[in-house]
């Protein structure tokens, strides 16, 4: 039998022994330490989706991450995108067609003036005793407002000194410019050459002339309101 003595426990009691003895502890060195996690983070290999996300400005586009949806128009967008693209191009030609088409008309408006302007002088200045019922007529036709008042009231006077004189008046060249018009009315200037002749002027005159006329648009006719001899 083994016998403990008094002094033995007490020792025993001072001096435990710890579960893990300094032995089987690994000595703690923190240098070694520090040099196998460089050698651990130099060897393993890192993730690129990892190092594209650490990497670049917090709201730059993260082209490493998985899972994200790419957006992709559905093809009622796509019609829809169409539809409107066709309109605005509908829009765009029929915008074009109308300016044009308004370009057009007032080229055609001005062209009638000056044609109505040129024809309405030719028969003022043309008289011949023999037709003149018929020439003076034409005038009125193409006459309105004051200028018709005025000139029909003149007929009655006039007829009877040109057919004593046997007067005959025509119209060898006539040249019209437009002064100016709008889709009403219109300004223009007409040169005439008419040769002339009577009972007592056998052999015929050139007389020249310069009309100015205003017209004005009656209906689809261009009519002449004012005419004066200018210089």
């Amino acid at each position: 039998m083994t016998m403990v003595t008094r002094s033995e426990t007490e020792r025993l009691q001072r001096s435990p022994r710890s579960p893990e003895s300094s032995a089987d502890r690994e000595p703690y060195e923190p240098h070694e330490r520090h040099e196998r996690h460089e050698r651990h983070e130099r060897h393993v290999p890192r993730d690129p989706a990892d190092a594209a996300v650490g990497s670049g400005p917090p709201d730059a586009p993260r082209a490493g991450l998985r899972g994200v949806r790419t957006w992709r128009p559905t093809p009622r967008l796509l019609w829809t995108v169409a539809a409107v693209l066709l309109l605005a191009a509908v829009a765009v030609t029929a915008t074009s067609g109308r300016s044009a088409w308004q370009q057009q008309r007032d080229a055609d408006n001005r062209a009638a003036a000056l044609a109505a302007g040129r024809q309405i002088a030719v028969n003022f200045v043309t008289m011949n005793a023999a037709s003149f019922d018929a020439d003076t007529q034409r005038v009125l036709d193409d006459s309105t407002g004051a200028f018709r008042k005025e000139y029909a009231s003149t007929l009655a006077q006039l007829k009877p000194v040109v057919t004593a004189n046997k007067t005959v008046s025509t119209v060898e060249r006539a040249e019209a410019s437009l002064v100016s018009g709008d889709d009403d009315s219109a300004k223009v200037i007409v040169g005439v050459v008419a040769p002339t002749s009577n009972a007592s002027t056998p052999k015929p005159e050139k007389k020249t002339y310069r009309l100015r006329l205003d017209l004005v648009k009656v209906g689809d006719a261009w009519k002449v309101s004012t005419l004066d001899f200018v210089s």
